[in-house]
C-alpha cells in the first residue's frame, strides 16, 4: 500500500491515473477516495480538487447505471475532512465535522437510491423472514434500520479511508506522526457530555429513535480505538494481539461498542493517559 502511495505521489497525472483506474473498477472506491485525500492532506486544496474532478468522472458514469451516490458521496465526504485536517482542525474536530457530513450523505442517499432502498427491501422479504429468529418488519421499519445502518457504516467508512490518507502521508513524509495523533485522540468533555445526552435522547424515544443511537455515539467509539492503541503502544503488547483484538471487534461488535464508547467517556472527563504509565522495562 506504500509503494501504491509513492507511486501517486510522483506527480498529479500520477495521482489522477490512480485514482481514476480505481474509481473506474468495482468495489475500489476506497481506494480512489484515499488517493484523493491523499493528495489535498499532502499538497492542498488545488492539487486534491484537480485530482477529485477528474475522479468524479468514472464515479458519475457509474451512478448514471446504478443510482448509488454513494461513491461520490464518499470520495466528496473524505476530501472534506482531508481539507479539515491539513487546515488545522484537531482529529476531534474531524470526527465531529465527519458526523455532520454523514447525516448529508444519508439524506441524499435516501433521497436519490430509492431504487437501492427497493431492492434491498425486495431481498429482506424474500430470504430473511423464512429464516429462523429474524421476524417479519414491516417496510417503513425496514427503511428506518436501513437508514440508521448506512448512517453508521457510511461514518465509520469515511474515517477508515481518511486514516488510511494519513497513514500514507505519515509514511511517506512524517514517520509515526499518524500514530501519534490517533494514539492521543480524545474528545473533549462537552463533546462527550452531548453525545451521551443524544443517546440517551434517543434511547427515551427508542421507538422513533433508539436505531440512531449507535450513530450519535460513533465518534466515541473512535476515540476508544485509540485509547486502546495507545495501551497496546505503551504497554509494549504484541501486535499479535492487537490483531486479535480486532478480530473479536468484527465478531461481537455490539458488545465491544458499548464497552468502548463508555471508556471513551471517561477518559474524556478523567484523561487515563495521564493516569496509567507502563514501565518500559522488558
Amino acid at each position: 500500500m506504500q509503494s501504491l502511495a509513492k507511486f501517486a505521489m510522483r506527480s498529479p497525472l500520477h495521482a489522477i491515473g490512480v485514482s481514476v483506474l480505481a474509481a473506474s473498477l468495482p468495489l475500489l472506491a476506497w481506494l480512489s477516495a484515499s488517493v484523493v485525500a491523499l493528495v489535498a492532506l499532502s499538497q492542498g486544496f488545488r492539487a486534491g480538487a484537480n485530482v477529485f474532478l477528474w475522479t468524479l468522472i468514472p464515479m458519475g458514469i457509474g451512478f448514471h447505471y446504478t443510482s448509488d451516490p454513494t461513491s461520490i458521496t464518499l470520495v466528496i465526504s473524505v476530501f472534506l475532512l482531508a481539507l479539515a485536517l491539513r487546515n488545522r482542525f484537531s482529529w476531534e474536530q474531524v470526527l465531529v465535522f465527519a458526523s455532520c457530513i454523514t447525516l448529508i450523505g444519508t439524506f441524499l442517499f435516501y433521497n436519490i437510491a430509492s431504487t437501492v432502498f427497493d431492492q434491498l427491501i425486495d431481498i429482506y422479504n424474500q430470504i430473511l423472514p423464512g429464516t429462523d429468529g429474524i421476524p417479519a418488519l414491516e417496510d417503513k421499519e425496514l427503511v428506518k434500520i436501513m437508514i440508521a445502518g448506512y448512517s453508521v457504516m457510511f461514518y465509520f467508512f469515511s474515517i477508515a479511508v481518511l486514516s488510511l490518507a494519513r497513514w500514507w502521508q505519515s509514511c511517506l513524509y512524517n514517520p509515526t506522526g499518524f500514530g501519534s495523533e490517533f494514539h492521543s485522540l480524545r474528545l473533549p468533555p462537552f463533546v462527550s457530555m452531548a453525545a451521551v445526552l443524544a443517546v440517551i435522547f434517543c434511547l427515551v424515544f427508542v421507538d422513533r429513535l433508539g436505531i440512531w443511537a449507535p450513530f450519535v455515539g460513533s465518534p466515541l467509539f473512535i476515540a476508544g480505538l485509540g485509547l486502546v492503541h495507545w495501551t497496546f503502544e505503551a504497554a509494549k503488547i504484541s501486535n499479535f494481539w492487537l490483531i486479535g483484538f480486532y478480530m473479536g471487534l468484527f465478531l461481537f461488535f455490539q458488545l465491544f461498542f458499548p464497552v468502548l464508547t463508555s471508556i471513551a467517556i471517561i477518559d474524556s472527563f478523567f484523561d487515563l493517559r495521564s493516569r496509567f504509565k507502563f514501565s518500559n522495562k522488558e
